[in-house]
């Protein structure tokens, strides 16, 4: 009984991870950005990890892109 004080609030915080991350990559992809790129740039942002370059030239030079990925850099913090 008590693996379960440790295992729901695990699994709550995961899933409230995995909507917000969902929900930033349907924003992105409502900017005009293509399903798969925006889904890694959602996690990327939302993690702190995984920005290329390339990239992120996408997102920073974007002003509704750029507000999506500084909520997600603050929600991931």
């Amino acid at each position: 009984m008590h693996g379960v004080y440790y295992v729901a609030p695990a699994a709550i915080a995961l899933l409230i991870s995995f909507l917000v991350v969902r929900g930033a990559s349907i924003a992105l992809m409502m900017t005009g950005m293509e399903r798969e790129r925006a889904r890694f740039q959602a996690l990327s942002a939302f993690s702190g990890t995984g920005f290329t370059t390339r990239e992120a030239e996408a997102i920073v030079n974007h002003p509704q892109r750029r507000r999506i990925a500084t909520w997600l850099m603050i929600a991931g913090n």
